[in-house]
């Protein structure tokens, strides 16, 4: 839930050497300010290893982006291993992460809770960050948010 005068939250928990942050409400400059401090402490460890559950995420905009990309090198500089759960139940975090073409950038898994799953169940990565559709008559495949100079009757 969020705090009011908050727009953001966040939580924490720790599944065996796996410590998960679960994020909610809106990820913008406010929220990396207050959030910044912890992601690094637990970054700043060796070999960590963290989840960033983004399903609650209402909004994100550039500075939390950023907050996610300093994130995940941070945690690759200490050999560690960095996740986000939940990023296909939060339109804005799936958004974002395709247009900056970030989204290929990030290990993503389905299931934030290592006990409930194993090893952590990855989610499909896709090779480009987009997705396509499949056209009839043997198209070739478009990605439904480029632009077309083809009329279709």
């Amino acid at each position: 839930m969020v705090e009011q005068g908050r727009s953001y939250a966040s939580r924490e928990h720790v599944v065996g050497a796996t410590t998960v942050v679960v994020l909610s409400g809106e990820v913008d400059i406010l929220a990396t300010t207050a959030l910044t401090a912890r992601l690094d402490e637990i970054t700043g460890a060796r070999r960590p290893d963290l989840v960033l559950d983004v399903r609650e995420v209402t909004f994100i905009d550039c500075c939390g982006m950023s907050m996610l990309c300093r994130t995940r090198r941070r945690v690759e500089a200490k050999a560690g291993r960095l996740r986000l759960a939940g990023v296909a139940d939060s339109p804005s975090v799936l958004r974002l992460l395709r247009l900056t073409g970030l989204l290929p950038a990030f290990d993503l898994c389905l299931d934030p809770d290592p006990d409930a799953a194993p090893g952590l169940t990855a989610e499909p990565k896709p090779d480009d960050g987009r997705s396509y559709t499949h056209t009839e008559g043997g198209g070739h495949p478009a990605a439904p948010d480029t632009p077309s100079d083809t009329a279709v009757a």
